[in-house]
């Protein structure tokens, strides 16, 4: 099966699992085509703002880490807040 064949509407199985499987082969697409994670330091900088709204915390408070295992990727936040909160 060619990929362009796989993306022209079958009748066998239902719309939700054919929407599913499409939606896979796209973010594996996606993984691939990623060098890196340069998303992260944005996204460190969008959590300390959300933070600073609640609390006073420096930069080096806030880690931001992505692991990825295989088929599976863990996003770990970790946020140190002050003693006197």
């Amino acid at each position: 099966m060619s990929l362009l064949q796989f993306f022209k509407s079958s009748k066998s199985g239902g719309s939700a699992s054919v929407a599913k499987e499409r939606l896979q082969i796209l973010v594996a697409h996606e993984r691939l085509n990623r060098s890196g994670h340069d998303f992260l330091p944005a996204m460190k900088q969008d959590i300390l703002r959300v933070v600073e709204k609640y609390f006073q915390v420096a930069d080096n408070t806030i880690s931001v880490r992505l692991d990825t295992d295989g088929d599976c990727s863990t996003l770990e936040v970790n946020v140190q807040l002050p003693e006197n909160s």
